[in-house]
């Protein structure tokens, strides 16, 4: 950080006397940036007179998420004003701590509907089981009287005015609190759906229950696409009697989306006859979909017959075709596989050899692990992990010395990888060369193998590894890891010290500036920036949240306005869910060289939404995503810092590897 960053910061912090709503308001952002609550302060401001900085207090504790301010916080839920009311709510759902839940089940039956709303998106939070009654209760209140079957149609997440907000948020409520006979008794009225509503089957979705089937099966039969993906991915999930003949019809929809979650569903089911439909669909299938449908290949049933039809996608020229036909061909026909591998040059593009990889791994005979171990004298870093995966799929315990000696590479990636497959392994006496691999670290401008060692350690039960935990836990230069290695001492019953404040690393930021919104000077227009991401498949505009997010959006924005996104790739694609990208390795786990707080809100992930990729709370960079459709499992754990304003088609004819040509920024000067 510069010496005027730090000068700014100390003079922020010092905890002057602060009269304004702006400067009160310049406080609380500060405060929140450094993850303290400044010995008291942000209490105060929680009790403040005016309604509009008790509401960013609020927020600002639940970001914090220290528990020092939870009874203020409690006694802000019989504030007079709805709206502080909604976000004290929210906050306690953030903080998740469960002596919160009587407060919040009295909230259930709040004057305001949105307080209702928020108090059981909060207990769902917390996890208190004795919500679920309560709160299914009050959705069977909210739901129109006399209806046979409430249909709902173009309701917006995005809407704080959306009618129907109480109704979704309880709903979803259900799905985190997992309790199948309360969501039972609100989904279904004498066996039958009470719900045509996308919100619904995404709890049935979610829960996974036979008791909820009949729920999934009237969402496959929807009007509504949205309904009738989620119903598929449901029913792949659920691999009901009925399931497959199901998902056969969807997977011929109209609707690419949900022809896409229907044949990802049947290469969930296992079933063998789920293989010709996928075959079927090659020929004829736009791109996305035909990446489904070879990677529901690889996950079904070996069939010999079926290499004929897989063998032309390994010389297609698009990457990720390549790369997921080597998958289904490894499942297909082991002894195929490697006939064409013996006929190739390793593949050009690193994405495709980390598939091969994969591949291996699935075949898993001799031959594939002795090509697996020299694919790790592959020269480009980012093929390793997949390697390293495939090692211990096919090895087992006996890939434990390989994983050990990579926890030395010099990549910040592998080791993170290494450290993972050490901890799926679920083996004990490691934390030698745990302990070493965390020294090695610690220059890492990256977090992720720190991250990854401090969660593999927490699973090693003997004192060294404790003491490598405390001391991650009271000096690590990161808060982030600190608070990790002080969860994992926690979990384990040993006392861990307090993580402390987070130094501000990022780009400076003028709290004051960035609070202007919430105080609009008279005579000056506000405005919202937008950023417009050009790809070679057209524009994607985007509207920037600088009220709700103003780190990250300055951040995004400095980003950009400095070349830091141009050329880079969409990395990951996930039909029907998101496309990501800002990765400068290409590979996902890249970032700027800082880590930005979480900035989470109330705002949903919806169809659009533009949100900020992390490895755990507070661990933010460069890598940003957007969802094609709702997201719900999404909602107060990632940064929500935009929505698509316009180029939403764009975003759906994203591929794996296309890229970012530039990010333009207009901020109405």
């Amino acid at each position: 950080m510069t010496p005027l960053g730090l000068a700014i910061t100390a003079l922020l912090l010092a905890a002057p006397t602060a009269f304004s709503p702006a400067e009160k308001m310049t406080r609380l952002l500060a405060l929140e940036d450094t993850r303290s609550s400044g010995g008291g302060e942000l209490e105060r401001y929680l009790k403040d007179p005016q309604a509009g900085v008790r509401r960013r207090a609020a927020l600002a504790a639940g970001r914090i998420g220290d528990p020092a301010p939870l009874p203020a916080l409690i006694e802000l839920m019989n504030d007079g004003v709805a709206e502080v009311r909604q976000m004290a709510a929210f906050a306690l759902g953030l903080i998740g701590d469960q002596r919160a839940s009587e407060r919040l089940l009295a909230a259930l039956a709040d004057s305001d509907p949105v307080v209702r709303g928020r108090a059981a998106e909060a207990l769902g939070r917390v996890g208190d089981a004795r919500a679920a009654g309560s709160i299914a209760g009050m959705i069977l209140a909210a739901v129109p009287k006399g209806a046979p079957l409430v249909a709902v149609r173009g309701d917006d997440p995005g809407s704080p005015s959306d009618p129907w907000l109480e109704l979704r948020l309880a709903l979803l409520a259900l799905a985190r609190l997992k309790d199948v006979a309360a969501a039972e008794s609100a989904l279904l009225q004498a066996g039958r759906p009470r719900f045509d509503w996308w919100a619904a089957v995404y709890v049935a979705m979610r829960l996974e229950a036979p008791a909820l089937a009949p729920v999934l099966q009237a969402g496959a039969a929807s009007g509504d696409p949205l309904s009738r993906a989620l119903a598929a991915r449901g029913l792949g999930a659920l691999k009901g009697p009925a399931a497959f003949e199901l998902l056969a019809r969807l997977a011929q929809d109209p609707e690419e989306s949900v022809a896409l979650s229907a044949v990802r569903a049947l290469g969930t089911l296992g079933d063998p006859r789920a293989a010709a439909i996928a075959v079927g669909l090659l020929a004829t299938s736009p791109e996305a979909l035909l990446r489904e449908c070879l990677l529901a290949l690889a996950a079904l049933p070996s069939d010999r017959s079926l290499r004929s039809r897989i063998v032309p996608f390994v010389g297609d020229a698009r990457p990720f075709v390549r790369a997921a036909a080597f998958q289904a061909l490894a499942r297909a026909d082991r002894e195929e596989l490697t006939l064409v591998l013996s006929g190739l040059d390793p593949d050009a593009d690193w994405s495709v050899r980390a598939g091969l990889a994969t591949a291996l791994g699935l075949a898993g005979d001799e031959t594939s692990v002795g090509l697996l171990f020299r694919m790790l004298e592959d020269a480009d870093a980012r093929v390793l992990p997949s390697v390293l995966e495939a090692l211990r799929k096919t090895r087992g315990a006996d890939a434990a010395d390989t994983l050990r000696r990579h926890l030395e590479h010099p990549d910040f990636a592998v080791r993170m990888a290494a450290a993972q497959n050490l901890a799926a392994l679920k083996l004990q006496g490691q934390t030698p060369a745990l302990a070493a691999a965390y020294q090695r670290s610690l220059p890492d401008r990256d977090l992720e193998a720190r991250l990854s060692i401090v969660e593999t350690l927490a699973s090693q039960r003997d004192a060294a590894a404790r003491e490598t935990l405390l001391e991650a836990a009271r000096s690590d230069a990161a808060r982030a890891v600190r608070e990790r290695a002080a969860a994992a001492l926690r979990a384990l019953g040993q006392g861990a010290p307090d993580p402390g404040p987070e130094a501000v690393l990022g780009p400076v930021l003028d709290y004051r500036e960035a609070i202007a919104p919430y105080s609009p000077t008279p005579g000056v227009p506000l405005y919202t920036p937008r950023a417009l991401i050009h790809t070679a498949k057209g524009t994607i505009e985007i509207h920037l949240n600088v009220v709700e997010a103003p780190l990250t959006s300055a951040s995004f924005i400095d980003l950009a306005r400095r070349g830091f996104f141009e050329g880079l790739s969409f990395h990951r694609v996930v039909p029907g869910f998101v496309i990501q990208g800002g990765c400068p390795r290409g590979d996902g786990n890249g970032g700027p060289g800082y880590v930005l707080r979480c900035e989470i809100g109330q705002a949903p992930y919806g169809r659009g939404a533009v949100g900020m990729a992390h490895s755990g709370k507070d661990t933010g960079g460069s890598q940003f995503f957007i969802t094609h459709a709702p997201a719900p499992h999404l909602d107060g754990g990632y940064t929500l810092f935009g929505r698509v304003a316009a180029g939403m088609e764009v975003v759906d004819k994203i591929q794996p590897g296309d890229l970012i040509e530039r990010i333009e920024i207009w901020d109405g000067r």
